[in-house]
């Protein structure tokens, strides 16, 4: 059996229990799949003040499941790591905690949206976001295909009373991306649009790339290929060293 951590590194659990279920649809049988979310940190991750202190709540999530405190209530090991936000917050720092697998959804995304068209566009909540996910392009080697557009929404907007507005503002946006931008297909720039990725599809004709989709079907064939993070190198284990105040329990050990 293929274990899945899907760890959505902001405070909303409304997200997490979105991304579980959409995770827990398209798995095949025998794939065992966990969403969680840090104990703190932000409510949701809108650019990089966010992500820097979200990105502490994500390790120390995965700190939890790689060495839990009692093995025997818990003893199976985690396959494979999705990091459930757009920004593939602390992806990096994530790979050299783990020899298992860890990709977020920016880049699983990308990765499927190169391969159904040969431009694409990534649209976001906000606009503070833009920025960040090009840079994400640009680090993936896809700047030659695609734009990152804002939709000019928050991104718990998605959720509750606000989120038929949040949807007519994303379809006007993708809209724009295939008139205007020359997008032959539209990449979801947030987890919490998991769940209108078939809608949106149906409704603008052309491909549809859900990150959270995207990265749980790569981690899931990449743990039963039995696939590992090298440490070899940038993903080697943190040296054994001290960490002061507040980030003691931090300090990496042999």
């Amino acid at each position: 059996m293929t274990r899945i951590a899907v760890i959505n590194p902001n405070m909303s659990t409304g997200f997490t229990d979105k991304v579980g279920a959409q995770a827990r649809r398209i798995v095949v049988s025998g794939t065992d799949v966990i969403a969680l979310n840090p104990q703190f940190g932000p409510a949701s991750i809108e650019g990089y003040y966010d992500e820097a202190f979200a990105s502490v709540g994500l390790l120390a999530t995965m700190r939890g499941l790689e060495n839990p405190t009692d093995k025997a209530l818990d003893p199976k090991p985690v396959d494979g790591y999705v990091v459930a936000c757009f920004d593939d917050t602390g992806v990096d720092a994530a790979r050299c905690l783990t020899k298992a697998p860890v990709v977020g959804l920016c880049e699983a995304a990308l990765r499927f949206a190169a391969i159904v068209a040969s431009r694409f566009a990534i649209v976001t909540p906000m606009a503070v976001s833009v920025r960040p996910l090009e840079h994400l392009v640009a680090k993936y080697g896809a700047s030659s295909q695609c734009v990152v557009r804002a939709a000019g929404v928050r991104t718990l907007d998605f959720e509750g009373e606000n989120a038929d507005m949040a949807y007519l503002a994303l379809k006007t946006a993708a809209e724009n991306c295939l008139a205007k931008d020359g997008a032959e297909a539209i990449v979801l720039g947030c987890a919490g649009m998991t769940d209108i990725a078939d809608r949106l599809h149906a409704e603008l004709g052309v491909p549809v790339i859900d990150g959270v989709s995207a990265a749980v079907k790569m981690i899931e064939a990449m743990g039963m290929l039995g696939l590992a993070t090298s440490k070899a190198g940038a993903y080697a284990s943190p040296p054994v060293k001290s960490y002061d105040g507040i980030f003691a329990e931090f300090a990496p050990v042999a």
